[in-house]
């Protein structure tokens, strides 16, 4: 009769002192799933796991680093005194799927960015070794990594787009303390952080509720995420510039920048006639400053598509210099949903289009211009006539 009744005395599942503390703080069965129980996956938080109450291996642990280098995850588990010595925190541990991302960033989306070797080797090499120095680089690695194999992968499209939200989100932690407080040791890091976060944000899914700055908005995350970068740049200049091997990445930047305030764009129809009716109706000056100027940057970006001489990389690298031009009162007039800003915006949106063959923007041209028709007034929806045109949309 007592051996029934004590088998339910067994209870303990307290032999998972090993769960994360997040799922012992639920009074929830944790899977034990490393670096991230699927509980914690599931919640998009950081899973943090009690490894000191592991027991500790009594046999002869390596604490080299070098003996460390070619562990994989599960030899790590089995060896926790190996694993502490060299890992400040099981957050910090990569699983199987990490591997494959860490990978396939390598192997295939490093070569998406640009078409010049040294720019595709320095994000293959450079980039991801910069990750093992600061975790927030490297996590969005892992997230922007993702996203690009997810196109690849219908059956497990979710679940990476899932997993690409928990890298992102730990990213985004990690580095906002670094921004807050941000000095010149840290303004190279910081800097590709922003540039992959802008991908990130470029090559998510294109759903109101994941995108948009603001319900029912118009205002891409990107576009503040370029203007964030702009600030770095301009306050973290000297810094950046003084790391010699980062100086052909930004040389060709540098040379697009000097030439363009120099560049004569042709006549453009479509910016004439929008430019025309701003002016009938913009009574205010600054405002008329400020929307004139974003036009006249914007005709620059469209004479990046005139010339066949131009290369790919250019052509992207004069679309976004537009958002970089941009003035902070044209931002503005774009977040109080300014009906003439968002006209202007509207015409980007061609160039957008016209970037459709990298798979980040895909997509995004249409995407934005839809946003955008859904806003305005309708005595406005006349204004972006041609670029709903030359774009091919149909509004519903």
């Amino acid at each position: 009769m007592a051996s029934p009744i004590q088998k339910p005395t067994r209870r303990p599942h307290a032999k998972t002192r090993t769960g994360c503390r997040v799922c012992k703080s639920r009074k929830v069965k944790c899977d034990e799933t490393r670096p991230s129980c699927r509980n914690c996956v599931r919640r998009g938080i950081s899973c943090d796991f009690d490894v000191s109450s592991q027991p500790v291996a009594s046999g002869p642990g390596t604490h080299s680093n070098s003996s460390n280098v070619g562990h994989t995850p599960g030899s790590q588990i089995a060896s926790p005194a190996s694993a502490l010595s060299h890992q400040p925190s099981p957050t910090d541990w990569f699983n199987t799927l990490d591997l494959e991302l860490l990978h396939h960033f390598t192997t295939s989306t490093c070569f998406t960015f640009s078409t010049e070797p040294m720019i595709r080797n320095f994000w293959r090499v450079n980039v991801p070794r910069m990750g093992f120095t600061y975790s927030y680089v490297l996590k969005a690695i892992l997230s922007l990594s993702a996203l690009h194999l997810a196109r690849f992968k219908p059956g497990r499209r979710d679940s990476l787009i899932e997993q690409a939200m928990v890298h992102h989100n730990a990213s985004s932690s990690m580095a906002l303390p670094v921004l807050n407080d941000l000095t010149p040791e840290d303004s190279v890091p910081i800097l590709f952080f922003s540039m992959l976060t802008s991908y990130i944000a470029f090559g998510s899914p294109k759903e109101p509720g994941n995108l948009l700055v603001i319900t029912n908005g118009v205002m891409p995350q990107w576009l503040l995420l370029f203007r964030g970068m702009r600030s770095v740049v301009e306050l973290n200049g000297d810094a950046i510039h003084s790391v010699m091997s980062l100086g052909f990445i930004f040389d060709s930047g540098k040379q697009m920048n000097d030439i363009w305030p120099d560049i004569v764009p042709p006549e453009h129809e479509g910016l004439k006639e929008l430019e025309a009716s701003i002016r009938l109706y913009v009574k205010d000056p600054q405002k008329l400053d400020e929307l004139s100027y974003a036009i006249d940057a914007l005709k620059r970006s469209f004479a990046f598509f005139q010339s066949s001489s131009i290369t790919d990389d250019q052509r992207v690298r004069g679309v976004f210099m537009w958002l970089f031009k941009a003035r902070d009162g044209f931002t503005s007039l774009l977040k109080e949903h300014d009906n003439e800003a968002l006209s202007v915006l509207a015409f980007f949106c061609v160039l957008l289009k016209r970037l459709d063959h990298n798979w980040w923007i895909e997509g995004w041209g249409v995407h934005l211009v839809a946003r955008i028709y859904a806003v305005l007034d309708d005595g406005y929806r006349l204004w972006i006539q041609w670029p709903i045109e030359e774009i091919g949309w149909v509004p519903n």
